[in-house]
């Protein structure tokens, strides 16, 4: 993926996620989580506390100003590239969750319909970021440093972190509050393990009589094969046999590899596996 394109799927992915925000969780008076929901907590408090209601929402700036200690600690610690396409993302959010109008009635009535529409438009945005090898900020940061040098649980950080966000919902506003904003927290993380391609693998095996095509996969894919020798049932006839496992986002680039040196090559790809052991996650 270009530069070019991997800019415009960060810019379009946080329109979205702002879009999600203001349009339907906001109006509906949900919370999010992570980073973003301590945003909306501060946001309420400092205008409730200080009886503010100016003529544009805080909420983007104060997300914003959050972002920048865990930026700060990125910076040296994961790819230059990564780091300045996830602050893209940053602000692109600050600046859409400022303009972007927060409707004065709900757009949707029903509150679960709009908890959905938010969940699946805020995760494909976020997904967008991320096919970019980018993120959409907070604690995804950490996530990819987490998961870049396998340290701790970055899972009990979420989980505290959610934890005390719905806790306040619960004490400061009202059960329904806390328990619709966790089933928020559910539809968005389910809308991104479906869209999130990065995250999910896939199983090709290939039948092809040119027996160069797996090296190609090795040298250009970077992924491991397995292979054996064949033969054709009917006709007797020797071929390569390999299988190799790849994210679901590299699929397009080894199907055109293996149609490049063999037109007539039989594949078969099977998606959506649970891999175990050294196969190498290619987050960022």
């Amino acid at each position: 993926m270009n530069n070019i394109k991997r800019i415009s799927y960060v810019i379009v992915g946080s329109c979205l996620f702002a879009m999600s925000v203001n349009l339907f969780l906001i109006p509906a008076s949900i919370y999010n989580g992570g980073i973003t929901g301590i945003a909306q907590l501060l946001r309420d408090g400092i205008m409730n506390t200080f009886n503010i209601h100016p003529s544009f929402d805080i909420f983007g700036l104060i997300n914003l100003g959050l972002n920048i200690p865990i930026f700060i600690f990125a910076w040296s610690r994961l790819s230059p590239k990564f780091v300045q396409l996830s602050l893209l993302s940053i602000i692109t959010q600050t600046v859409a969750l400022t303009l972007i109008p927060i409707p004065k009635s709900p757009l949707v009535e029903d509150v679960f319909i709009a908890i959905v529409l938010a969940g699946i438009i805020g995760s494909f945005g976020a997904s967008l970021a991320f096919r970019a090898k980018a993120s959409s900020g907070g604690l995804d940061v950490i996530g990819f440093y987490y998961s870049q040098k396998r340290k701790g649980s970055l899972g009990k950080i979420y989980l505290i972190i959610n934890s005390i966000i719905y806790l306040i919902c619960l004490i400061v506003y009202d059960v329904q509050t806390a328990i619709y904003s966790l089933v928020y927290s559910f539809v968005f993380s389910w809308g991104l393990d479906r869209f999130h391609e990065h995250n999910l693998e896939a199983s090709v095996m290939v039948f092809t009589k040119n027996k160069d095509i797996k090296a190609h996969v090795i040298s250009e894919i970077h992924r491991g094969v397995t292979h054996w020798e064949g033969f054709g049932a009917y006709t007797g006839t020797s071929m390569d046999v390999f299988v190799t496992i790849v994210a679901q986002s590299e699929l397009s680039d080894v199907k055109r590899l293996i149609r490049h040196h063999d037109p007539s090559a039989f594949v078969i790809v099977t998606k959506n596996l649970k891999v175990d052991g050294g196969f190498e996650k290619r987050l960022i």
